[in-house]
């Protein structure tokens, strides 16, 4: 024990440093770990808790043991969700005379919620329903589950699971670091001792005594700076809020027992090379083969990490039984950066050659000083160069991770939500007059909206597949979209009015007076068998001239923004001959501005026998004038009155322009007939101008000009590709595509006997960067389109502040705290190299001075070495860490994204310069204060010329 004192003794200062190193491992890596969970916890429940708590509500009848049927509910729900911690509330409803129901309220407790909670409430809300069916004493006559608990609860296990395995990156680049710290602090430190090994072998000690001794003393260091760390780590965790867990005792295990072996086996190694004669190699060939050797298998290594990582996209690995995070994926940016390292290390000999044979033109000699030391010492210099490499690469990597989750999720919820507040007004059923669009005027002019469009937001099918469709008016997209590329894709979209000849309504009208002009002839021998006797055929005739046709017609106007609206004009008879009726259809309140007459729909009934009708129609709206409404003609020649193709009856449009038809009825059952407005010189079967998503171009090999036929509504729709985008606003779905409503509708009309309702009204805020003044606007449009709405309850309001659990939040706090903690183990690792230089190098001060190099010349030497050194290795780990970035980070990011990354493009790589300034900043400060003091410390050792034995 007396030895192994003496023998700390003699390097109390080196040793000191090391401690520190294991203490500062012991610290980051505790802080690193416990924060990310709770920052994966705080999410967690941030996501189960907003906007509304997530629940899960089973309603069945009271049964007869009320106590037995709630204690075995209560019983299944903690079995079920694997003992996560919930909230049962058990109520009664009555119902008359018959049984009362029992409901029971199941909600997390998420006070006592942690992030490994979330894959038994996911399991238990999918599996509750079958087991309380299954279970005796709880159903009574059926049992109703109901709520989003599992599915919110899987939504976050998934994104738990998808940042676990990314946060494995940075958790492997800071033990990498650690690793590679301790194993330069080792080896500098068992150099400094490589006399007193050779002496103590010579007076016949044997290595495994040496190793023995080392052991100790490591054990010592390790485990007293490993205990100091990890309190450190719990005291900066519980000053941050943070409970600690036993994640945080696991490192500070992992590290005491790690820096135990690393500074044991390089004491061990060390005895042995001593004890075998091979310090006498002075040539160096084992070194330069060794060193070589090193680069080749460090670039090897990062070169099949980054090969896996880029295969894969990201470490997660998902298997039929569930995923599993790759080691060597995980480890790629890691290993890339340290092989990277490594590269600037053997290219720094060379270099510090070249700056000697440089500097050596010059005046001076504290240049050709430094660059010789430098040249000369490179086995000492590696320590520096290392942590400073992968401290600031990690600084970059860390930088790159922040800037482009963060910007990828605003992208990602920007494109999924397409705008700043999208308002659905859901309705069942198709477009009506019953059922109109939400209005998208009367939102407009609401306070905080700059644009506001009505939106068609549904599903096609492309050759059986599934594809997104949103449809917006293309004049508004570029006002509406917050995507970039939102003013391009509403120049693509934009063409001619499909509705330009179609008659305008005036905006104060409140009616339309509908005027038809009947003629109406029956043709009994149509039908009639020839053999029935004349008397029957008499009374069928006489029958057929007092019977009449009952007439049903509605009205399609269309807007300005793209929207329609159906209003119905009610039923008139329409006797056997010439006739002439008129039907009033009273609009909506407030006529949409630039209404239009689009289409009229025709139904007749009551036809038991053909009969061939023309129709005549001519349109007058209603508008208000000195105390009576007047009534204004609408120019319905204008247009082209195209039929629809929509049923099977016989009919033809005037040749003369008119609104009006003439058709063979031959069907007992209602026949419906629709004319539309067209222009005439635009062709029956236009495509619909399409941007198609670039997954959409791909899987269906779309190009510019491209015909695609889909299905919606239930109905073919053509689509020309008059553009390619990397998603779609508004949409999920990787395929998927944008059109413009007006050319949509103008379609279906000819189509489709029922439209899809357009269900949205897509708002664009005055302010969209003052998050406060959106979700003002989203609350003042929720009440105003409940106030219209049929079922209040149901309106929906979705900005792009709401995106569900941020899954690279945890992430980024790893990536932040890992660079954090390399910049703190590289700052530490030159310490313990100035300290080795200021002891070691002593007697070269002294020949120094004796040569006329005074104080100040000998201080800034030293100086200049660390500061070339350290700017060396910044730039080079800035460098190395930008290209890792580039090849990794985007990949990391997707993965990291989740849901929100599908239909979107690959995430664009987006640098925070803020956090590596940081970061990489507090390096430069570490390595230029450490280079301060040594200078100061040279400064002191020149001025002292007192004798001692190790200058002698």
């Amino acid at each position: 024990m007396g030895y192994l004192r003496r023998r700390a003794g003699a390097h109390l200062g080196l040793l000191s440093l090391v401690a520190l190193l294991v203490a500062v491992v012991a610290a980051t890596s505790g802080v690193m770990l416990g924060a990310v969970v709770a920052s994966t916890t705080d999410a967690a429940r941030t996501a189960l808790a907003e906007p509304e708590p997530a629940t899960l509500t089973v309603t069945t009848r009271v049964a007869p043991d009320a106590a037995a049927q709630d204690a075995r509910v209560r019983d299944l729900v903690d079995e079920v969700f694997d003992g996560a911690p919930l909230d049962v509330a058990r109520s009664e409803t009555p119902d008359g005379t018959d049984t009362p129901f029992a409901t029971w309220r199941v909600t997390p407790d998420l006070e006592a919620f942690t992030s490994g909670h979330a894959a038994g409430l996911a399991a238990g809300g999918d599996g509750l329903r079958t087991a309380l069916r299954e279970a005796d004493g709880v159903a009574v006559r059926g049992v109703v589950v109901e709520g989003d608990l599992g599915e919110r609860a899987a939504v976050v296990h998934a994104a738990q699971r998808d940042a676990g395995a990314v946060a494995a990156v940075p958790v492997v680049l800071l033990a990498l670091t650690a690793v590679v710290a301790l194993t330069q602090v080792a080896r500098l430190l068992a150099a400094t001792r490589e006399t007193e090994a050779e002496i103590l072998v010579a007076r016949g000690a044997a290595p495994r005594q040496l190793t023995a001794a080392g052991l100790l003393e490591a054990a010592v260091v390790g485990v007293l700076a490993s205990g100091a760390g990890t309190a450190l780590a719990v005291g900066v965790l519980a000053v941050r809020g943070a409970a600690p867990t036993a994640s945080v005792a696991w490192t500070g295990a992992l590290t005491a027992v790690g820096s135990v072996v690393v500074l044991t086996a390089v004491v061990a190694l060390q005895a042995r090379a001593v004890a075998r004669r091979e310090v006498t190699d002075r040539s160096g060939r084992l070194r330069q083969v060794a060193a070589l050797g090193t680069v080749v298998a460090a670039v090897a290594l990062g070169a099949a990490g980054l090969l896996r990582l880029r295969t894969l996209g990201s470490p997660l690995v998902v298997v039929p039984d569930g995923a599993r995070t790759d080691p060597l994926a995980a480890a790629a940016p890691a290993l890339v950066l340290a092989a990277l390292g490594v590269v600037v290390l053997a290219l720094l000999g060379p270099g510090a050659r070249l700056w000697s044979a440089l500097a050596a033109r010059g005046r001076g000699t504290t240049a050709v000083l430094a660059a010789r030391q430098v040249a000369r010492r490179l086995r000492v210099v590696v320590v520096g160069v290392v942590l400073l490499v992968l401290a600031s690469g990690s600084a970059v990597l860390a930088g790159a991770y922040a800037g482009t989750s963060e910007q990828a999720r605003a992208d990602a919820i920007a494109q999924r939500v397409g705008t700043d507040v999208r308002v659905t007004v859901p309705a069942p059923g198709r477009l009506s007059a019953e059922r109109p669009p939400p209005r998208a005027d009367e939102l407009a002019a609401l306070d905080g909206v700059a644009a506001a469009a009505p939106a068609l937001v549904a599903d096609a099918t492309v050759q059986g597949a599934t594809v997104g469709l949103t449809a917006l008016a293309a004049d508004r997209v570029s006002a509406v979209v917050r995507t970039p590329d939102a003013a391009p894709l509403s120049a693509m979209l934009r063409g001619d009015d499909p509705f330009a000849t179609a008659p305008s309504v005036p905006d104060d009208a409140t009616g339309l007076v509908l005027a038809l002009d009947a003629s109406v002839t029956s043709d009994v021998d149509l039908q009639a068998p020839q053999e029935l006797p004349t008397d029957v055929l008499e009374e069928l005739e006489e029958a057929a001239a007092t019977e009449t046709i009952e007439v049903e017609v509605s009205a399609w106007l269309a807007a300005a923004d793209g929207s329609l609206t159906v209003v119905e004009a009610g039923t008139t008879e329409l006797p056997e001959g010439s006739s002439t009726a008129s039907l009033t259809a009273d609009l909506p309140a407030g006529v949409p501005p630039g209404a239009r007459l689009v289409a009229l729909d025709v139904g007749f009934d009551g036809v038991p026998w053909p009969r061939e009708t023309a129709l005549a129609v001519s349109v007058a709206a209603t508008v208000p004038g000195g105390g009576a409404s007047a009534e204004v003609p609408l120019e319905v020649s204008a247009a082209a009155w195209a039929p629809a193709d929509i049923g099977s009856v016989r009919f033809e449009t005037p040749a003369d322009g008119t609104l009006g038809i003439d058709a063979v009825l031959d069907s007992n059952h209602a026949s419906r007939l629709r004319l539309v407005a067209t222009d005439p010189a635009t062709p029956a079967a236009t495509p619909v101008p399409a941007v198609v998503s670039e997954a959409a171009a791909q899987r269906w090999d779309l190009a510019m000009g491209d015909t695609v036929e889909a299905t919606t509504a239930g109905s073919t729709v053509p689509l020309r590709v008059v553009g390619v985008t990397a998603a779609v606003p508004g949409q999920t779905h990787p395929e998927a595509a944008l059109v413009d409503l007006a050319t949509l509708d103008a379609s279906l009309l000819r189509a489709a006997a029922q439209l899809p309702r357009p269900a949205e009204v897509w708002l664009a805020a005055s302010d969209p960067d003052d998050a406060g003044a959106v979700e003002r606007l989203a609350a003042t449009a929720r009440s105003a389109a409940a106030a219209s709405a049929a079922e209040p309850q149901d309106v929906e309001v979705v900005t792009a502040g709401g995106g569900g659990v941020d899954a690279a939040a945890p992430v980024r706090l790893a990536f932040t705290l890992a660079a954090a903690g390399a910049a703190a183990l590289a700052v530490v690792g030159l310490a313990v190299v100035a300290v080795a230089g200021l002891s070691g190098r002593r007697d070269e001060v002294v020949v120094l001075r004796a040569a006329g190099l005074g104080p100040r010349s000998q201080a800034a030497g030293r100086a200049l070495e660390a500061a070339v050194v350290g700017v060396v290795a910044l730039g080079a780990g800035i460098l190395a860490g930008w290209s890792v970035a580039a090849a990794t980070v985007p990949g990391l990011v997707g993965a990291t994204l989740g849901s929100l990354a599908v239909g979107t493009a690959q995430p664009a790589l987006v640098v925070d310069a803020g956090t590596v300034v940081a970061l990489t900043g507090t390096a430069a400060l570490g390595t230029a204060a450490v280079a301060a003091v040594v200078a100061v410390r040279v400064a002191v050792q020149a001025r002292d010329t007192t004798y001692r034995p190790e200058v002698r």
